[in-house]
């Protein structure tokens, strides 16, 4: 689940977490997530820290009350000191600067791995 209040954000945080067997939900608010968790229920959520209505805080601790196995990573333009115990205090697994989105694709592709490596091994 992508959400973002920017559509063109979203479209670019889509076209770097596009990996195979990946599908998205795009939210363009943080009351929108909140709508569509139950019925999409993702395994992961970035959330937009600076949204109109519902901010990203509020929204993942929303979001991770009614999916706690969501894993949430908070994303903001802005780089501030506060953001990542702010991220993990709402349910958050972390925070990370768009900016630096890659470095989520990486985090997402390590654990799709693992995974794997997990369902391999309980099938030996």
């Amino acid at each position: 689940m992508i959400v973002d209040d920017n559509s063109g954000t979203r479209d670019m945080m889509r076209q770097f977490l596009d990996l195979p067997g990946m599908m998205f939900c795009e939210c363009a608010s943080g009351h929108e997530a909140v709508e569509r968790v139950r019925e999409f229920k993702p395994h992961w959520v970035t959330m937009d820290v600076n949204m109109p209505g519902l901010n990203g805080f509020k929204a993942t601790k929303a979001l991770r009350e009614q999916l706690p196995s969501a894993r949430v990573m908070m994303v903001s333009a802005i780089n501030d000191p506060h953001y990542p115990q702010l991220s993990r205090e709402a349910g958050a697994i972390g925070f990370i600067c768009k900016e630096n989105i890659l470095a989520l694709r990486l985090i997402i592709m390590s654990e799709l791995e693992a995974q794997k490596k997990r369902k391999d091994s309980g099938n030996n």
